[in-house]
């Protein structure tokens, strides 16, 4: 992950909007992609979804979407997303990376993709704290400064 940089905004109610930019080389996107899809299956399967469930489904199955589609490519990508889907993201690849050191056990393609996310953790984990820090001083910013 490469390039990174916050675009804070101010949304028209006056509300501070941070979006993420940063770039993924092509195996970062071959490897963040089906470990997306993963996390979004094993979360959700066989269980009775509430609504908040639902619209978390939603957002890592459009997540997983947008990764497959860029690393189908097979080339590098730079990518904007919003801070929560950011988060969502940050989430899912440290949630994947977790549940595949305590299952003591991977698949080949798993053991292939564990040291590219777990790379990524530590820069996205800085960048999502900086984002967060960037909407909230944003927010205590009075109105008009």
């Amino acid at each position: 992950m490469v390039n990174s940089e916050l675009r804070t905004l101010i949304d028209v109610d006056g509300t501070p909007v941070c979006n993420v930019s940063f770039d993924l080389s092509s195996v970062q996107l071959a490897a963040a992609a089906p470990v997306v899809d993963a996390v979004r299956v094993g979360r959700h399967r066989g269980h009775e979804l509430s609504t908040d469930d639902v619209l978390a489904l939603r957002e890592l199955t459009g997540l997983a979407d947008e990764l497959h589609r860029l690393a189908e490519h097979g080339a590098h990508a730079s990518i904007v997303l919003p801070l929560a889907r950011f988060a969502a993201l940050h989430d899912a690849l440290g949630e994947w990376v977790q549940s595949a050191g305590e299952r003591g056990w991977m698949r080949e393609e798993d053991r292939e993709r564990y040291p590219v996310i777990e790379a990524l953790l530590e820069p996205m984990g800085e960048l999502r704290g900086e984002a967060l820090q960037a909407v909230l001083g944003a927010a205590s910013q009075p109105s008009g400064a």
